[in-house]
């Protein structure tokens, strides 16, 4: 939309345009705005322009994303599409992600030297995490295992080598298309029509990849882990960010109260 002007000749009038254009998908809209406000900013600290044309466009409101996760039965599904499917080496990346939580970035982007597979440490450097902090983060023995058999088959230094020699597999989402549609987890539509005239089916996940880490911290605090400890192991440095999983935290609550013996008669209902 922009790339035939001059960085100079930018106005606000065509970040608007462009901004607006987005309007069906708000949330794609605001990344782009705030992509050419970095992108502008950058120009102005070198001396391509004084101003910077997209700050103080209005961006669209954004309805805040629910956090939703997987049952058990969702989870086997997910499993058996992951055992199905003939990208193993992508499949044991979702794994991974799937019993440790981690953010897909730190999976895709890990080296064997950060695991300490004796001890079972995965330690993060500051460089890979939100936060910006080097965290040490214990294993579960399934991860482990996981990652035992990884390392026999090893072939640099990255747990997921990408196309050219010495870097790191930079995505997961044609995968997590595939593992989601095997698994009975996406939405098909026909917007597309291919040479011979038939519509081309396109499938779309009906949930997140990141939805597998809300999974990991909510099956926790089912079964009764603190928020403080689920905190620590999501790498969260602030106890807000672990609080939305209170609520799940007090369903768990709630039913051990009930398992508690019935010691007192039924109440008779009140005229």
């Amino acid at each position: 939309k922009l790339g035939k002007l001059r960085v100079s000749d930018v106005s606000r009038r065509n970040v608007e345009l462009l901004h607006n254009s987005l309007k069906e998908t708000p949330y794609q809209a605001n990344r782009v705005l705030s992509l050419l406000s970095k992108m502008f900013t950058f120009a102005m600290g070198d001396g391509m322009r004084l101003d910077n044309p997209a700050k103080g466009v209005e961006r669209f409101p954004e309805d805040k994303r629910g956090d939703s996760w997987f049952n058990l039965d969702q989870l086997h599904a997910i499993s058996d599409a992951l055992d199905a499917y003939e990208e193993q080496d992508a499949a044991d990346a979702l794994r991974l992600l799937i019993v440790t939580g981690a953010r897909p970035h730190e999976v895709i982007g890990a080296t064997w030297p950060m695991f300490n597979l004796q001890l079972g440490v995965w330690t993060k450097p500051s460089h890979h995490t939100k936060e910006r902090k080097t965290e040490h983060v214990p294993l579960s023995e399934v991860a482990l295992s996981i990652l035992r058999r990884m390392w026999e088959d090893r072939t640099g230094q990255f747990l997921f080598p990408g196309r050219d020699p010495g870097t790191a597999r930079t995505t997961l989402r044609n995968s997590w298309r595939q593992v989601c549609k095997a698994a009975g987890l996406a939405t098909v539509s026909y917007k597309k029509i291919g040479k011979r005239g038939k519509p081309l089916p396109r499938w779309k996940p009906s949930v997140r990849i990141y939805d597998l880490r809300h999974t990991f911290a909510s099956h926790l605090v089912s079964r009764g882990l603190s928020l403080p400890v689920i905190g620590r192991l999501m790498g969260h440095t602030q106890p807000g960010t672990t609080a939305r999983y209170a609520h799940v935290a007090d369903s768990a609550l709630r039913d051990a109260t009930n398992n508690f013996p019935e010691i007192l008669p039924p109440q008779k209902r009140l005229a």
